[in-house]
């Protein structure tokens, strides 16, 4: 099996790609052990990979007040035909800022979420993971890493 990484602005470009295709991610918290996965809508900088969603306020919300670490999951259907899929994680209030009208960078946020949101999280990955079997065709390991 291959495990050649791919050049870092290489992977950059693949995952801006990746990200600009889809439109739907999953969100993972966890608290008190007991995980909860949520499917949401999600919008990103132009000039980061940078994440926003905008949560109703609910158990997921909850669950990152008390546990600020997440995994987000994207992934292509199946009936495409391909094997792709994403990995996101993040952790800390640093990374997962729950942002409300008021604050600092609410605004800036309102304007990359489509819809008027009362609440908008903000995720800065520090770890992304992309699996695409197409890699193996130009040498590359299917899975490839970027860490920020």
């Amino acid at each position: 099996m291959n495990e050649k990484e791919m050049p870092k602005e290489e992977l950059k470009k693949q995952i801006r790609e990746y990200l600009d295709k889809r439109k739907v991610l999953v969100l993972c918290t966890c608290n008190n052990n007991i995980p909860r996965a949520t499917p949401m809508d999600f919008y990103t900088e132009k000039d980061s990979f940078n994440i926003y969603v905008g949560p109703a306020p609910g158990r997921k919300v909850k669950n990152i007040e008390q546990n600020p670490n997440i995994s987000i999951g994207i992934y292509t259907p199946l009936s495409e035909g391909k094997i792709q899929g994403m990995q996101i994680t993040a952790s800390g209030k640093n990374r997962l800022m729950l942002l409300k009208e008021g604050d600092t960078e609410f605004e800036k946020a309102q304007k990359i979420v489509r819809g008027r949101r009362k609440l908008i999280l903000k995720i800065i990955p520090e770890k992304i993971e992309l699996l695409d079997y197409d890699f193996i065709k130009d040498g590359y390991s299917r899975l490839q890493v970027l860490e920020l």
